[in-house]
């Protein structure tokens, strides 16, 4: 496996940003693969679905999610000041998204 930015990750590579470290688990008991592992972009797909995916982007002043619309090739996109928020909102999202 190649060691660029872009390459995959497996579900069990140690997430780089520790402040999504609990919800890189929960993401991989849902079924859930990292594919992107910087310290300012986590990404994940899902398994069987490669066009349904969760964005996690640190700038210096926001923490961008975009987050997957259940049934619908969009997603949506809004920002978080905290990681804390950041986190609690993708959490749900994942939840009822897996529903």
């Amino acid at each position: 496996m190649s060691t660029t930015s872009n390459t995959l990750y497996n579900s069990s590579s140690e997430i780089k940003n520790k402040g999504f470290l609990i919800l890189n688990e929960t993401f991989s008991q849902y079924g859930w693969r990292l594919v992107k592992n910087e310290m300012n972009w986590i990404s994940y797909t899902k398994f069987s679905d490669d066009t349904s995916f969760f964005d996690i982007k640190i700038l210096q002043d926001k923490i961008v999610v975009s987050v997957p619309i259940k049934n619908s090739p969009y997603q949506y996109v809004t920002s978080f000041k905290i990681y804390y928020d950041a986190t609690e909102y993708i959490e749900q999202k994942l939840f009822d998204y897996s529903r």
